[in-house]
């Protein structure tokens, strides 16, 4: 790897570090986690719970990469103004420079991947994007990290999407969203 291909990638890694999830910000939690942070806990998730019929390998891509673009982009809430064809535009610019940086096409790759919810292990790891977000606002809520409560919120967005993942092998996924509470 070239000198200048790694020192990319060390300012890539730390600025998705760096990137504080917007929507804990805003609520005004305690301590909020980052990009990286919630990255490594969907891929946890994905690593614990990928049905055998998907592949692992490719969903622990997926996860790891899912929200990396938001270090150029910002990492937008539901509250933004914002289309979703208008965020996926923004997120492949960003997935483009940084696959240049890191000397790596197949980030952008995952990037449209991802966001485009075409494959099982796309569809997987969007729920479980959801699941984890949940997960970490009941953890928000029992340690106090909040002055309000969060889960009640995250819990129903996740299953508003679980219901609407149309995807027979993650039936037992889905009721893991519906039984977070």
């Amino acid at each position: 790897m070239e000198k200048e291909t790694i020192k990319n990638l060390i300012d890539v890694l730390g600025l998705v570090k760096d990137l504080k999830r917007t929507g804990w910000v805003m609520y005004g939690v305690d301590g909020a986690e980052s990009d990286a942070e919630h990255s490594f806990g969907v891929a946890m998730l994905a690593m614990m719970l990928a049905p055998k019929e998907i592949d692992k390998l490719k969903c622990l891509e997926l996860a790891l990469v899912h929200d990396m673009a938001e270090i150029y982009t910002g990492d937008f809430t539901p509250f933004d103004n914002i289309s979703k064809d208008e965020k996926y535009r923004l997120e492949a610019e960003s997935a483009e420079k940084i696959a240049k940086e890191i000397s790596w096409p197949k980030f952008r790759e995952l990037i449209e991947e991802y966001n485009a919810k075409q494959t099982k292990e796309a569809k997987f790891i969007s729920l479980l994007d959801k699941i984890e977000t949940a997960m970490t606002a009941k953890y928000y809520d029992k340690n106090n990290r909040c002055s309000r409560k969060l889960s009640d919120e995250f819990y129903e967005y996740a299953n508003r999407y679980a219901d609407n993942t149309y995807d027979e092998e993650l039936a037992e996924i889905k009721d893991l969203a519906k039984n977070l509470k």
